[in-house]
């Protein structure tokens, strides 16, 4: 008989991708409500399309809860679609006079809407919070743009001031909520005797490292490794290259914008823009990893679409100036183009994003692969009722993984390091991974086995793994065991040598 169960994880993925789909629609959508018309239907089907090809999406499908990332995406969309929606109503003028309205109803609903749909994406992932606020940023550059050269914004201070307001009302609703949620649940499902393992941290804690003695350096080390990780890893990562270009073009056309229209609000939105994107490396006092850049695919999927509407606009105007039909030709030719460079990179990325869940899919065997050889050795040789430690590093087979890395002899390393010399000889160094190379992708060269093994500073998430496969084991409970297992084995020979496993009487250690 077929169980329905069997069919669950294709199920939830498939459930997956039509929510991130359903996400880049959305993001379509409200990136509509401002340029309208004013980019034709193909732009905005390309930035759905550059969107949910991103290959970065594969580093957090992989790590993290995929349908609560798919969840986040289209949560936060809705909400900003709210937030536009009470923007559009706030700017409404009364009848006979030249006053704005005050907030009505409606207009309070609206903003509730955008703080609740906030903490739904936040419930998913926090880091959903940054994407927010970069879109909410991205939207009132996007109104600056659509102007052209109008030297009178639709939205003046007031404008901006009022939506940027709202935004921190909605924001402030919504952690305020999520803090109620946490302790509801917690009284609810009697979760109190978790609390004290909860890692909790505060504001105020979060960015304590910042008055620290040292900080100043520490802060120029974060800024130097966000250069690395997304910038100079433009040479040898997909997704960092399609970001960097799609940053050339977002900075073109709003520096056009700031010349031809002269406006000031666009030259401070586009950096404010980016740096509310990497405001994570403020709180956590660390380059942001991939896994937590949410809104890198919004941010290149926003690159394409202004890519767009710079060269329909471009060819528009010389239609209009030439009016001959042989110009006419050429500009509907450079549109054709266009679209022909849009769909290389959709492809691109899409053959990307496969080969990279092909590796994590061959990760994953070669992981299954050691845990039944291990719990093969341990049923046959030894008493699998005692705890069992694991101790060390487990490698992943480089031959699966040897995409992840920039090898020392490529061409890609030395342009890499001639780049980072300029600032620091020794900063591309700190992604060196012995003879792998330069560590370039971060999730794909991670493992299931090293996860459970750190998870929460013991390896009851590996016991579990062992048991997902059909044999049972017994996780230590003393957690002072470990450092001790630790410091014993680091004379101990390595899995898969004869000797890798120990027992201890009371425990049993495994060796990586």
């Amino acid at each position: 008989m077929i169980s329905l169960a069997e069919f669950a994880p294709f199920v939830t993925d498939f459930a997956a991708v039509l929510l991130l789909i359903a996400a880049a629609i959305v993001w379509s959508a409200l990136f509509y409500s401002v340029f309208g018309e004013k980019i034709p239907m193909t732009g905005y089907a390309y930035f759905a399309a550059v969107f949910v090809s991103c290959p970065l999406i594969s580093e957090v499908f992989t790590y993290f809860l995929h349908n609560g990332i798919a969840i986040g995406y289209l949560s936060c969309a809705v909400s900003l679609c709210c937030m536009r929606e009470w923007q559009n109503s706030m700017r409404k003028p009364r009848k006979g006079s030249g006053l704005w309205e005050k907030p009505d109803c409606p207009a309070v609903t609206k903003l509730a809407a955008a703080a609740v749909f906030l903490w739904i994406a936040m419930g998913c992932y926090e880091s959903f919070m940054i994407l927010w606020l970069a879109g909410l940023l991205l939207l009132l550059l996007s109104e600056r743009i659509r102007l052209g050269t109008e030297r009178t914004a639709r939205t003046g201070e007031r404008g901006v001031f009022g939506t940027l307001a709202g935004g921190a009302l909605a924001a402030l609703a919504a952690v305020l909520l999520r803090s109620l949620m946490i302790v509801v649940l917690t009284k609810a499902f009697h979760l109190e005797y978790l609390q004290g393992e909860a890692v909790q941290r505060s504001v105020t804690e979060m960015l304590g490292w910042m008055v620290q003695t040292g900080a100043f350096g520490e802060l120029i080390m974060i800024l130097k490794r966000t250069f690395v990780l997304y910038g100079v890893f433009a040479y040898a990562y997909l997704p960092i290259r399609i970001f960097v270009l799609s940053a050339v073009v977002i900075t073109v056309v709003t520096l056009v914008r700031v010349i031809r229209g002269r406006d000031l609000w666009a030259l401070i939105l586009l950096p404010t823009a980016y740096l509310a994107a990497f405001s994570l490396l403020f709180i956590e006092g660390k380059a942001t990893l991939y896994r937590s850049a949410q809104f890198l695919p919004v941010f290149c999927g926003y690159g394409v679409l202004l890519f767009v509407y710079a060269v329909w606009k471009v060819t528009a105007w010389w239609e209009r100036k030439t009016q001959k039909s042989q110009n006419s030709r050429i500009c509907r030719g450079v549109r054709g183009i266009a679209i022909l460079v849009l769909a290389v990179i959709v492809w691109n990325q899409c053959m990307d994003m496969t080969k990279w869940f092909y590796i994590d899919k061959q990760k994953y065997d070669a992981a299954v692969q050691t845990v039944d050889q291990i719990a093969l050795d341990l049923e046959r040789d030894f008493d699998t009722s005692k705890p069992v430690i694991f101790t060390g590093n487990y490698e992943i087979p480089y031959s699966i993984v040897k995409d992840a890395y920039v090898s020392y002899g490529d061409s890609k390393y030395y342009k890499m390091k001639r780049l980072t010399d300029l600032i620091d000889p020794d900063l591309l160094d700190k992604y060196n991974r012995g003879s792998r190379g330069v560590w370039v992708a971060q999730t794909p060269a991670l493992s299931v086995i090293d996860w459970g093994r750190y998870a929460f500073d013991s390896d009851a998430e590996l016991v579990k793994f062992f048991a997902m496969h059909g044999h049972s084991l017994v996780a230590c409970g003393d957690i002072d065991r470990y450092a001790e297992a630790e410091e014993e084995s680091l004379k101990r020979r390595e899995y898969p040598e004869d000797g890798y496993i120990v027992d201890k009487g009371d425990y049993i250690i495994v060796h990586f």
